[in-house]
């Protein structure tokens, strides 16, 4: 099997936060950034102990991770059962290295977010 990087980032999760600030909605803040740490603590178990996963860093919306090859729908099941935990939303890029998921997780950003990118989308357009 080879070695595939999981690149993941919350999505909007830094404006949702300045927004809720902004309008003084400290009880607001507090019930998403439970919710949301709740869900990203689940995803990082569930690649760790489900997956065989290492996980390179982890904080606040944002993960990498490195583990045996996972089928592109396994990832996708996962961001599906994420969001309806953490009522947000994930992109998440799929590479050979740290920077190929990278590249591939910005490819997910740019691209609408919410969605599994692999790098081999790069080469082909």
């Amino acid at each position: 099997m080879r070695e595939m990087y999981l690149a993941i980032d919350g999505d909007d999760v830094g404006h949702r936060l300045e927004y809720l600030m902004l309008i003084n909605e400290r009880e607001t803040i507090t019930e998403f950034s439970k919710t949301f740490k709740s869900a990203m603590i689940w995803l990082e178990n569930k690649l760790v102990h489900d997956f065989g996963a290492t996980v390179v860093f982890s904080g606040g919306d944002n993960l990498l991770a490195y583990l045996n090859f996972l089928p592109v729908e396994a990832v996708e099941a996962l961001r599906i059962e994420f969001a309806e935990r953490a009522n947000s939303t994930l992109s998440i890029g799929l590479g050979e290295n740290p920077r190929d998921a990278y590249f591939a997780l910005k490819l997910a950003k740019t691209s609408g977010k919410n969605c599994v990118r692999q790098f081999k989308e790069l080469a082909n357009g």
